[in-house]
């Protein structure tokens, strides 16, 4: 196996996928980062707060990267924060009403972008798929 044939597939792969989640949103006020980091608030926020440790977990990046990204979704009107009674150091993250009026789109270009991606691929090599993708992360996390 040619490891540096692969990772550069793998590679381009990435920037490919990039650029084509990006034709997603390509006719939204939103840019992908926004669609993908409001889809997850709006899914999640139906089991639980939503705080932004668990962006700086979902995206893999750092804080003041997901301090930046809350501030221009705040700033454009598609969240707020909110503290935490019980603990007003803790803000967690709320859907206005604007987003909550985009909802079905943000989350049909997201399930779309993804059910595009994984046409044609077997269950069998999904859980492959996983599987390699689990032990690459555990590589990473070294």
């Amino acid at each position: 196996m040619d490891e540096k044939k692969l990772m550069e597939k793998y590679d381009k792969l990435n920037r490919k996928m990039q650029r084509y989640f990006a034709s997603f949103f390509s006719d939204s006020q939103l840019t992908c980062i926004q669609g993908l980091v409001l889809h997850y608030i709006i899914v999640e926020s139906e089991r639980r707060d939503v705080f932004p440790k668990d962006l700086e977990e979902f995206l893999g990046i750092k804080g003041s990267s997901v301090t930046s990204l809350i501030n221009n979704l705040e700033q454009g009107g598609y969240l707020r924060r909110e503290s935490l009674e019980s603990d007003g150091r803790y803000k967690k993250l709320m859907l206005t009403e604007k987003t909550r009026e985009m909802q079905e789109d943000i989350l049909r270009r997201v399930y779309d972008y993804m059910a595009s991606m994984f046409a044609g691929i077997s269950e069998e090599n999904l859980k492959i798929f996983e599987s390699v993708i689990m032990q690459m992360t555990k590589n990473a996390d070294k």
